[in-house]
């Protein structure tokens, strides 16, 4: 479990007092479940979980914890939508959570994805292919401008990357995502780029340039 924590964690996330999950090497129960947070219920104190997949409804010490994915804060929605199969880590973090906006009054439940390498123990008659060329998620700077003490405010604005948004999750009830950003200093004309995968494990990609209204 230490290895995983050093593996996977980061920051404020790092060690603290919880409770932890290993799904790389102990998944074959948990593989079983609809989503995580079914997994996570009975097994953590104080956690209640009520409903049923997929309106489910989570409250922790008096209140509802934050969720992560991947040291991203994101919704008790999204975090239904990441299948187990695909999960490598979790951690239970007891309140208050010092990682989350506002101090974590009421804990956080952290989630931590696969990724090159972890393959538990061979099981009979699977065979396992390892693909390589993909990135990791990137992170690129996103200024705020609308806050006054915001640094560099003045000088000039020449990002390449207007926004990038490695998580948005369409559902049935959630059809418009709303994506909020500011321009550059020269930008005239944007080039939108979408990739995904719909809910059949279709590849989607479109590329469309457009218009600014500020030309």
């Amino acid at each position: 479990m230490d290895e995983l924590d050093e593996r996977y964690t980061s920051g404020l996330f790092s060690g603290g007092f919880g409770h932890s999950f290993d799904l790389v090497n102990d998944n074959k129960q948990a593989i079983s479940y609809f989503d995580i947070v079914t997994f996570l219920q009975g097994r953590v104190p104080g956690l209640l979980i009520s409903g049923s997949y997929p309106n489910l409804s989570v409250r922790y010490r008096g209140g509802t914890p934050d969720f992560f994915v991947d040291e991203i804060n994101t919704t008790m929605d999204m975090v239904e939508t990441v299948p187990v199969a695909d999960i490598a880590y979790v951690k239970v973090f007891e309140p208050p959570f010092v990682g989350s906006f506002g101090g974590g009054p009421h804990g956080a439940i952290a989630i931590y994805t696969k990724r090159g390498g972890d393959v538990a123990a061979d099981e009979p008659g699977l065979n396992r292919l390892s693909l390589t060329g993909y990135y990791v998620i990137r992170s690129f700077y996103a200024p705020v401008y609308n806050r006054k003490d915001t640094a560099g405010m003045n000088r000039p604005d020449y990002r390449i990357t207007l926004n990038w948004e490695p998580y948005l999750f369409s559902s049935p009830k959630v059809r418009t995502l709303p994506v909020r950003f500011y321009n550059n200093d020269a930008c005239k004309h944007y080039r939108i780029i979408v990739e995904g995968m719909d809910e059949n494990g279709k590849l989607l990609h479109l590329e469309q340039v457009v218009g600014s209204k500020n030309q």
